[in-house]
């Protein structure tokens, strides 16, 4: 955050009279409200003697000090240096003149000032600090055991806020009246909780409570819960941003139970545990994992599991992969709870398949009746829905896969500035919405998967609640290239709405434009872009693309082969079609009928006959160059996956499997590039030579993994070079895959290519909306200055 303080600022304030009296205001923008930012102000313009005001405006923070000309630039000096362990500086702003005469005779914290439309910032929610969990556990602490307390340094904040300047009045607290006690400490700049908005104590604020058949159950509500999970029950949880459904991770009859109601049969389920040591039991993690798990984010990070003597979760919590997502306690009612029940514990969010999650009490109870036996909950209303953040621990650094609670809605860099504000719809999966505004972009929360109609509804509430708390009037829409994608009909709509143009993106693009932005680079690099499917330049289905370009402008360089898709949507749920539609483009179609490995994935004889007539005939065969349905195709042939329960499945348990190889054999050679296409059928003859001479299913799906990432980057270099190019980057959803990532990384850093992955932004249609957002700020920029 901080920078170095500027000469001619220091020079303005003190002058040729270092000692006579001198005024500034200061214009503070970035991450300052809600995060103790003035009491900051206040306790250092005190010490150094000076006078006058510190409020928030919409833009973020106003000061105004008077005082000893020194003094005034060692105000400046210390706010470009430093601030409260929350805060974020983007822009300072010094401007010097004469002493107002209504200036105080002492330094103040006023009222904010909501006259001015700005560039509001809204702070992230963030865990329960070191300070107030001590506290937590205090038994002669006022706050003992009181599961909704926080302070300056910590808790709700995205999630709470209904407008700009953030204030208590402008939260959800606003029902809860300080109580005495509260109140001094409030008022009080020597004390933590200093204008901390959410301040309550057990007296005046939220009560926690457990619920159970519709009557509230007598005793602590902890204690109490934890008796719920050690039955074996599915508990109701209210967090920051949403609720969890939570069970004893240990049991596997528990686990079983919470999957048949929630409607999860095979996707995996994160675990918490009580503390970093419980979490190393369980998982292996590096140490860049650790740091994360235990910062104010505090998200999900999902690392490979371990076998101790500790009693560890149920296998049926993992779906069948080798990891395991973990996280810690990050709300007081969590803390509590962890320390009332000793194993670990599934968290999951609380919805039904497919479905938003949910935050209502309302909603709440009603899931309560379907599918939780008893609900641990609190009265502190939830503005927004806020997910819990995903990462895999990645060679690489952590891998972000869904950016929520804890870095929501932190604003990215946008270069080129948007001349004009934007409003950007991401995708149809992991939807996110993002707004594009002088020279940033603000994402917000995860939305989910736009295909079920309560997600269609939030995805429109979410834009509009956006625009509305950060006071923005987009000029455009930015929207995905798919002329049927779910998220293109909602920014049409809001675009008719507000009589304003579309700005169509393409899908893969986008994943290029994302990457750029999230390192701040404008520069045109080589971008590997691999996902399942997209709408591509010229109608057909993309997905395993070499673009050369930057956020302005793209070409296609290179792809792999396509493959026919027999069934078209149908061929990325049942994984028997890619392996056919792979097997009819290597063999032919009389060879690949009659393969007993095209038996094994398709083992119906009806239904294989049917998805080789298909191709055979060309009817509803759809070319697509997705590289996830190579995975698809992989899985399905070596009889890991024959149908993706959840998206990605299949591509999970094939890395899964790799990583059980000892012999770890070289794919190298197998995709050659020849005339722009990545030719992946010596591949498939590999691995089927290798399943007719019973080479283990493991080393066979680390070949895959090996011979990809070792053509992706032999391509990369060749198309680099022919453009005259070092940088490649490692975009879209496959990249997820922590070992395909490590390597090309690696492959390509042999080759003499620098190469960029994502750390900040989703590398799926999580990051959809930053692309979109570049290239949208990249256009108009060019445009209004042609």
């Amino acid at each position: 955050m901080s920078r170095a303080p500027a000469p001619a600022a220091r020079d303005a304030a003190v002058g040729s009279h270092p000692n006579a009296e001198a005024y500034v205001r200061i214009d503070v923008a970035g991450q300052v409200q809600g995060v103790g930012f003035r009491p900051y102000v206040y306790r250092e313009a005190c010490a150094l003697g000076l006078r006058g005001t510190v409020r928030n405006v919409s833009s973020g923070v106003r000061i105004e000090a008077a005082g000893p000309a020194r003094r005034v630039a060692e105000l400046i000096d210390v706010l470009r240096e430093g601030g409260p362990p929350m805060a974020r500086i983007d822009h300072l702003h010094a401007a010097h003149g004469p002493v107002p005469g209504l200036l105080p005779d002492t330094f103040v914290i006023t009222d904010s000032d909501t006259r001015h439309v700005g560039t509001g910032r809204v702070t992230v929610d963030v865990a329960v600090c070191d300070a107030c969990l001590e506290e937590l556990l205090d038994p002669s602490n006022r706050r003992f055991r009181h599961g909704l307390i926080n302070c300056t340094d910590c808790g709700p904040r995205y999630s709470i806020v209904r407008d700009l300047p953030y204030d208590r009045a402008q939260t959800t607290m606003a029902g809860f009246a300080l109580c005495p006690r509260c109140r001094t400490e409030y008022a009080d700049p020597k004390d933590r909780r200093f204008h901390a908005q959410p301040v309550n104590c057990p007296d005046c604020g939220p009560q926690p409570v457990l619920v159970a058949e519709g009557l509230r159950v007598e005793g602590d509500p902890f204690l109490e819960a934890a008796r719920v999970l050690d039955r074996g029950d599915i508990l109701l949880v209210k967090g920051i941003g949403g609720f969890h459904l939570v069970t004893d991770a240990c049991s596997r009859e528990a686990v079983a139970r919470l999957r048949e109601r929630k409607r999860r049969e095979h996707k995996p389920l994160a675990v918490m545990v009580r503390d970093l040591e419980m979490a190393r039991s369980i998982v292996c993690l590096s140490v860049d994992a650790e740091s994360l798990l235990v910062s104010p984010a505090s998200p999900i990070v999902i690392g490979r599991s371990i076998e101790t003597g500790m009693e560890p979760p149920a296998p049926n919590v993992a779906g069948g992969l080798d990891r395991l997502g973990v996280m810690l306690p990050n709300t007081p009612i969590q803390h509590l709870l962890a320390r009332a029940f000793p194993r670990p514990m599934v968290m999951t969010s609380a919805n039904l398949a497919d479905e938003p999650l949910l935050k209502d009490d309302g909603e709440a109870a009603a899931l309560l009746c379907d599918v939780a036996d008893a609900m641990l909950t609190h009265d502190r209303p939830i503005e927004r829905a806020v997910d819990d953040s995903v990462f895999i621990d990645g060679a690489t650094g952590p891998i972000p896969v869904r950016r929520a609670r804890g870095f929501v809605p932190a604003p990215i860099a946008l270069l080129p500035r948007a001349p004009v504000p934007g409003l950007c719809m991401g995708a149809d999966l992991k939807n996110v919405i993002a707004l594009a505004r002088d020279g940033e972009a603000i994402l917000g929360q995860h939305v989910g998967d736009l295909s079920h109609p309560l997600a269609m509804e939030r995805c429109l509430s979410t834009a509009r609640d956006l625009c509305r708390l950060f006071d923005l009037a987009p000029q455009w829409v930015a929207v995905d290239a798919h002329p049927r994608y779910l998220s293109r009909r909602v920014g049409a709509r809001l675009a008719g709405e507000h009589g304003i143009p579309l700005v169509e993106v393409q899908h893969h693009h986008a994943h290029l434009a994302s990457l750029l932005a999230e390192h701040g680079r404008t520069e045109r690099i080589v971008g590997v872009v691999c996902d399942g499917v997209g709408y591509g330049s010229d109608g057909s289905a993309w997905g395993g693309e070499l673009l050369v370009g930057n956020a302005f402008a793209f070409e296609r360089a290179a792809h792999l082969r396509p493959l026919r898709m027999p069934g078209g949507d149908a061929a990325a749920r049942t994984t028997g079609r890619c392996a056919a539609a792979w097997m009819t483009d290597a063999l032919g179609m009389s060879a690949a009928a009659d393969h007993p490995a095209l038996a094994g994935a398709l083992p119906d004889p009806r239904v294989r006959a049917t998805v080789l007539g298909l191709l055979d005939a060309d009817l509803n065969c759809p070319p697509s160059t997705g590289m996830g349905r190579l995975f698809d195709a992989a899985a399905s042939l070596l009889g890991l996956c024959e149908w993706n329960h959840y998206e990605a499945m299949s591509g999970l348990l094939l890395e899964a499997a790799a990583g059980r190889s000892y012999r770890r054999p070289s794919g190298a050679g197998l995709v050659p590039l020849e005339c722009g296409v990545l030719d992946t059928r010596p591949l498939l003859y590999t691995l089927l030579e290798g399943l007719a001479g019973n080479v283990p299913t493991c080393d066979l799906a680390w070949l895959f993994h090996d011979a990809m990432a070792d053509g992706l980057a032999r391509a990369s270099g060749r198309v680099a070079a022919g453009f005259g190019l070092d940088t490649v980057g490692l975009t879209g959803g496959v990249f997820c895959n922590a070992l395909l990532t490590r390597l090309t990384q690696r492959a390509a850093c042999a080759a003499g290519l620098r190469v960029i992955t994502h750390h900040r932004v989703p590398p799926n249609d999580g990051g959809i909306a930053l692309g979109q957002a570049a290239v949208a700020a990249a256009r108009i920029a060019f445009s209004e200055n042609r």
